[in-house]
């Protein structure tokens, strides 16, 4: 479980845990993480969690401070420590070191000496456009698809399941979210069914099965 210590002023405040995909910090009291600081921002920043954690600034007035630089978008590693306003949250994974320590079985093998079945593989197959035709494996924990400052989404691979999940500037004024089978993802993410179709940034892929 990944969690963020706040404290302000060295003083230790509260502890939350990061058990959604997106956890918005601000001022407001609609915010996950309410800041009383007026040095922050209404909605000021956000974590969001796929196969790993990014903190990402949201246009704030102020800005995000990271390990004391100051960034727009990053991956959260355990200790890390975020500045926002006169507070700061630091970062803890609990799984870090035992990930590290975790011997990873081969694929052909599983306990007791017994073959396991082989995981399935998926694609996203691009359906229109000059790359038509063209496949992308989601091999990674995480694929982004999309044109950033336009339109962006990514497949996360969660075990065998697949999500599609809408990132920041795709709900905003103009903005239109990206398509599953036509009806439009929110914030939450989605899973992904062999056959679907998916519409990001006017570009139409299919996630199916790799052959």
């Amino acid at each position: 479980m990944a969690r963020v210590i706040l404290t302000h002023e060295g003083a230790i405040l509260k502890e939350f845990a990061l058990d959604k995909e997106r956890t918005t910090i601000g001022r407001k009291a609609v915010n996950d993480i309410k800041l009383d600081d007026p040095t922050v921002s209404g909605t000021h920043a956000v974590i969001v969690k796929l196969q790993n954690a990014y903190i990402e600034d949201m246009n704030s007035t102020n800005g995000v401070i990271l390990n004391g630089k100051k960034i727009t978008r990053r991956q959260l590693s355990h200790n890390d420590v975020i500045r926002i306003g006169r507070h700061e949250l630091k970062y803890i994974d609990d799984n870090a070191e035992e990930f590290e320590s975790t011997v990873i079985i081969g694929p052909d093998k599983a306990a007791g000496g017994e073959k396991a079945a082989p995981a399935k593989r998926y694609v996203v197959r691009i359906l229109n456009g000059s790359k038509s035709g063209e496949s992308i494996e989601l091999s990674k924990p995480y694929t982004t698809l999309g044109k950033p400052g336009v339109q962006v989404a990514v497949v996360a691979r969660r075990g065998s399941d697949y999500f599609l999940m809408p990132m920041h500037g795709t709900t905003g004024a103009g903005d239109n979210p990206p398509l599953v089978n036509g009806q439009p993802v929110s914030v939450k993410s989605q899973r992904l069914l062999a056959g679907d179709t998916i519409d990001v940034a006017g570009v139409k892929l299919k996630f199916d099965v790799a052959e």
